[in-house]
């Protein structure tokens, strides 16, 4: 066991010598619970970690313990020891995906930040999108379709869900994007600042209006993670509400419409009043009228209830999340000469 890690070394600046680059990158490393079922984290480590060694001249690894299983963290933690450059930043409590990657963006230094699944992308394919990085602020992951993994339901209401995205939130976000994106410190920068309270980090990077750019990779499974059609429908009211008012401004209009509607019912009733003497009694009529009119109220009273719980969470100015505690490997920084943490 001694005399493994020494030839490891050795073999290391060998091969930095030859491929360095001089770029300080940062690796979010998102562990999921369900990892260790596909992949071995301790054996991804070391080779995420000797891939890094090899090509740049400084890196870290950040690792956002979400409340991870115990037997997850407890191969981990003992890589402090071994292994340089590796954080591990300890949430008090589970947030979403979303928010713990968050945690890692804010708490990166690199000049180019990649998030990265070991259940589902390849260490290799960080070279190639912090190649790509150094010319584009933004690097969207996006997944090679796969046949036969997904339910048409799924597929349909997915794609629906992103056109309506591009359509109407004119933010255009790849159907099948994944996690795995890179981003340089000016867009991190722009991204953590921006005094959001919400993290769906897929639409935030779109949004945000930096120089954007897709990376089409084979996955290691299947990207698409299976979820209720409910579950997906609340996410989607969520994201929708987050970055667009455009539900809100459609049932403005169509609270108009139904006010139009109404005056000319209203003036259609005057008329046949005064120019007929028998009027019926009109029983169905005015009963559609009161319930078409109750619908669009009562869905107006939906979006506005949605958009008002936003108002309420953002006026709070509650923090996205709470760091517990955090540690580091012994060594901090590959090359020691150099310490560039500016942002």
């Amino acid at each position: 066991m001694t005399a493994k890690p020494a030839q490891s070394k050795k073999k290391r600046i060998i091969q930095k010598e030859v491929f360095v680059k001089d770029l300080f990158v940062s690796v979010i490393v998102a562990l999921r619970n369900d990892t260790t079922d596909d992949v071995d984290v301790v054996d991804y480590l070391h080779d995420l970690s000797d891939l890094l060694y090899r090509h740049y001249s400084n890196y870290e690894i950040i690792i956002v313990d979400n409340k991870l299983k115990a037997d997850l963290m407890s191969v981990v933690v003992p890589l402090l020891s071994e292994l340089p450059c590796i954080r591990v930043i300890q949430l008090s409590r589970k947030y979403s995906h979303d928010t713990a990657i968050m945690s890692g963006l804010e708490g990166s230094i690199g000049d180019y930040t990649v998030i990265t699944d070991p259940s589902l992308d390849n260490p290799k394919d960080i070279i190639k999108i912090v190649d790509e990085n150094t010319a584009t602020d933004i690097i969207q992951g996006v997944a090679a379709a796969r046949k036969g993994q997904r339910r048409f339901r799924q597929t349909l209401s997915r794609r629906l869900f992103y056109w309506y995205g591009r359509r109407f939130m004119h933010i255009d976000v790849p159907t099948n994007s994944t996690y795995f994106m890179a981003l340089s410190r000016r867009a991190i920068r722009a991204i953590t600042t921006s005094g959001r309270s919400d993290t769906h980090i897929r639409h935030m990077i779109a949004h945000v209006g930096f120089t954007y750019q897709t990376f089409p990779y084979e996955t290691r499974a299947n990207p698409v993670q299976s979820h209720s059609l409910r579950v997906g429908a609340i996410e989607a009211i969520d994201i929708v509400s987050s970055y667009s008012i455009h539900p809100l401004r459609f049932m403005a209009w169509l609270g108009f419409v139904a006010s139009i509607v109404s005056i000319v019912y209203a003036l259609y009733v005057v008329y046949i009043a005064a120019t007929r003497q028998h009027v019926a009694e009109g029983w169905t009529t005015m009963s559609l009228q009161i319930s078409g009119l109750f619908f669009v109220l009562f869905l107006m009273m939906v979006v506005l209830a949605e958009y008002i719980g936003k108002i309420m969470v953002e006026s709070r100015k509650d923090v996205r999340y709470t760091v517990l505690d955090e540690q580091s490997s012994t060594v901090a920084l590959a090359d020691t000469g150099r310490r560039n943490i500016a942002s």
